[in-house]
């Protein structure tokens, strides 16, 4: 369950480059809180299943057909990847210590998220 989706990523990295200047500062605001609920959700998922599952990314060549100047056929070789997942080992006890200390540092968290979001509710007054 320890797995982050660089097209996910990607996707958010675009959205937030069209967002305003306060969709940003309160998007930057809320990333803790976010960072925190995600990993609590992965030591519940580990804690579940008694093992975590490691994801890679593999690479494998795929032959495709191509084509020419003269538009003829031929086969070229294409790099692709898959998602390799892999059960891994954990301490289940050392997972509930840590869900329980998530699950403490989160409304800390939410706390200095609301207020940092006021803060940038006050710096970038919305417009409309």
């Amino acid at each position: 369950m320890q797995f982050a989706c660089p097209a996910a990523l990607l996707g958010l990295t675009l959205l937030t480059a069209c967002a305003t200047p306060l969709e940003r500062c309160i998007s930057t605001a809320q990333s803790e809180v976010a960072t925190l609920r995600r990993a609590i959700t992965t030591a519940e998922g580990n804690i579940t299943l008694g093992y975590a599952i490691h994801r890679s990314s593999e690479s494998y060549t795929y032959y495709d057909t191509c084509y020419d100047k003269k538009d003829r056929p031929y086969s070229c070789p294409e790099t692709r990847y898959r998602t390799v997942e892999t059960p891994v080992e954990i301490d289940v006890a050392q997972q509930r210590q840590r869900l329980k200390a998530l699950r403490r540092d989160l409304p800390a968290a939410e706390d200095r998220a609301r207020m940092q979001a006021q803060h940038c509710t006050a710096l970038h007054p919305p417009t409309g």
